[in-house]
């Protein structure tokens, strides 16, 4: 009878503790799925709120993108224009050689159309895309196409006059001066911007 009873003890105790184990597997996978849907909640609630974050900053990338290119190309198109007038807009350098089938007069007013030429396209290229060049760069252009308006005026006058004027070499070495310095000074402020765009973060 003792015998018996342990036994039947024994069961109960057995059940118990398998009642328990299963109870608690099960209390177990609720628990998982009830933080799993928690967890699924904020994610998707953190979602909804990093998308229009997401948006904005590819938003800005894109801008900053399309800016980084439009300078790039009219600073390309600039600085051919700057080249061709440095090489045409002296007309009149004090150490000149002159080719000997043609008259002064003549070779003068050849160098003078190809400078008028090369001019009116720097200055044009300039004057219509001038809001999206850099101060930095837009204030020199400005002064260098001033100072080479000025000269071929010059050389206007006195081909249209026929005579020769000494100023008119004083004017064009003076010119050669400040033209290679301003190319120089341009140069130097389109490399040091184009670094800016590309090291540029995008910031609000």
């Amino acid at each position: 009878m003792p015998e018996q009873q342990a036994i039947s003890t024994g069961l109960e105790a057995l059940k118990l503790i398998a009642a328990g184990g299963i109870g608690a597997a099960i209390i177990g996978v609720i628990g998982k799925l009830v933080v799993d849907r928690k967890l699924q909640e904020q994610k998707h609630k953190y979602d909804k709120q990093i998308e229009p974050l997401k948006s904005e900053l590819q938003r800005k990338n894109t801008i900053h993108k399309l800016q980084f290119e439009k300078e790039f190309k009219l600073y390309e198109e600039l600085w051919k224009a700057l080249v061709d007038v440095r090489s045409t807009a002296i007309i009149t350098p004090t150490v000149d050689i002159m080719p000997k089938e043609q008259a002064l007069h003549d070779v003068y007013k050849d160098r003078y159309e190809s400078a008028v030429d090369a001019f009116n396209k720097a200055n044009d290229l300039f004057k219509y895309h001038r809001p999206f060049y850099h101060d930095d760069v837009s204030k020199i252009t400005e002064e260098l196409l001033a100072q080479c308006r000025k000269h071929i005026r010059k050389v206007a006058g006195v081909l249209g006059s026929g005579r020769s004027d000494q100023k008119l070499y004083e004017s064009a070495e003076e010119l050669f001066e400040k033209m290679t310095e301003a190319i120089n000074t341009i140069e130097e402020a389109i490399k040091r911007r184009i670094g800016l765009l590309q090291e540029a973060k995008i910031v609000d």
